[in-house]
């Protein structure tokens, strides 16, 4: 890995259309991303089968599915832990413009769809 440091604000990318992922960097151990999510978007609700996901909020707040219908707000300097087949995902219910780092701890990145 030659790049070593990363400002999630400057690497940041936005779509009017959908929440929008940019990869930092992915190893063999690791993929760690930046999401870019503006007001009435939407993370969908998921789970990862073979990992842990951590989200480190950046800027703004997001609703934050916690499944079985629960849901918290998450807001800049707060960190969720997603273990394994816990689900996850989130709505910028805001007016602002969300952004959080996600980093995905396993052997293999895997993704399934899951009820908010």
């Amino acid at each position: 890995m030659s790049q070593r440091t990363f400002n999630a604000e400057q690497l940041v990318r936005f779509s009017p259309e959908k929440a929008t992922v940019t990869e930092l960097s992915i190893t063999g151990f690791t993929s760690i991303a930046v999401w870019g999510v503006r007001p009435g978007q939407e993370v969908p609700a998921h789970t990862h089968p073979d990992g842990q996901d951590t989200w480190v909020m950046v800027r703004g707040e997001l609703t934050y599915y916690l499944g079985g219908g629960q849901r918290r707000t998450i807001r800049a300097g707060d960190v969720d832990v997603a273990d394994k087949n816990q689900v996850h995902g989130a709505r910028n219910e805001s007016s602002a413009d969300a952004i959080f780092l996600s980093i995905y701890s396993a052997p293999k990145l895997g993704w399934e769809k899951a009820e908010p």
